[in-house]
């Protein structure tokens, strides 16, 4: 048996954990920001606020567990669909 002992290094945990925008990843905080300028900004219906706020802390509290389940949804939501006979 090899002796693993010389070859261990220490890694900086920031090196491993992922990096979150807000505690969300990147591209749900991204739509979360293209839903508030598209609701707000651009149709004016400013009651739409409180569901956005109301979303980020969702996703916030999902990605606190796990930091690739928004990325794993999303690429879930567009996968292609295929029927296999």
């Amino acid at each position: 048996m090899v002796d693993m002992r010389p070859y261990k290094r220490q890694v900086h945990r920031s090196l491993l954990d992922r990096e979150l925008m807000g505690g969300v990843p990147q591209a749900g905080l991204f739509i979360l920001f293209l839903l508030g300028v598209i609701f707000i900004y651009g149709l004016g219906l400013y009651f739409m606020i409180a569901p956005i706020v109301i979303l980020y802390f969702v996703m916030r509290a999902l990605t606190k567990k796990d930091p690739w389940l928004i990325d794993i949804v999303l690429e879930n939501i567009s996968q292609k669909d295929t029927f296999i006979p």
